[in-house]
């Protein structure tokens, strides 16, 4: 249980590490990630442990529920990156390879989407999530509606347009799985799709 300061420092804290880790430090992005992840999903076990719902349906529905999901969010991407070209913005995906590429070697990098998927999702889709219910209103029935538009709009600071809407993406699909089938679902989903985005078949 949580006091209301420790509650507005852990909804704050990505204000400061989101552009730490994506502009300040864009050189080391994939550590810089890792760090601030590992930082709020700890913060998550810590404060908000007992808030977490792994499994809302079955555990075999919920698991292969989420590695469904992440090949469903690896082709939205697919088609995303397709328009994005269409528009003449297919360089600031290549910049996002760029990023990360230069970063980390693909084997450390393999290893290190496995932490920052589990840490982000405990943050985004789990303690926030539910601290979002306590607001009241739609917030209380579909509180993945705010964590949604806060993950989006942390990504603004990038200045990068294929960031902000996949942030929109994986926002929608694991704040609605967490939500509704369970965060070992969305968590699933979230690694998964990293692996084949950034590991397996980039775009």
């Amino acid at each position: 249980m949580t006091g209301r300061i420790e509650a507005i420092i852990y909804i704050a804290l990505p204000l400061v590490l989101w552009p730490l880790s994506f502009d300040v430090f864009s050189r080391y992005f994939v550590y810089g990630m890792a760090i601030s992840t590992l930082l709020i999903g700890s913060l998550t076990l810590v404060w908000f442990r007992d808030r977490l719902h792994w499994f809302r349906l079955g555990a075999i529905i919920v698991i292969l529920t989420g590695i469904l999901f992440a090949f469903i969010m690896y082709m939205v991407f697919i088609g995303g990156y397709a328009i994005l070209t269409y528009l003449g913005l297919s360089k600031y995906v290549a910049m996002v390879y760029a990023m990360i590429r230069r970063s980390i070697s693909k084997y450390a990098l393999a290893v290190a989407l496995v932490i920052i998927g589990i840490m982000e999702e405990l943050y985004w889709r789990g303690g926030l999530q539910e601290l979002m219910r306590g607001v009241g209103g739609i917030a209380r029935r579909e509180p993945w509606l705010l964590s949604m538009t806060y993950y989006t709009l942390i990504h603004i600071s990038t200045l990068n347009p294929a960031l902000v809407a996949g942030a929109f993406a994986v926002g929608l699909i694991d704040g609605l799985l967490a939500d509704k089938v369970g965060l070992t679902a969305s968590t699933i989903t979230h690694i998964l799709w990293l692996e084949l985005m950034m590991v397996i078949l980039p775009l």
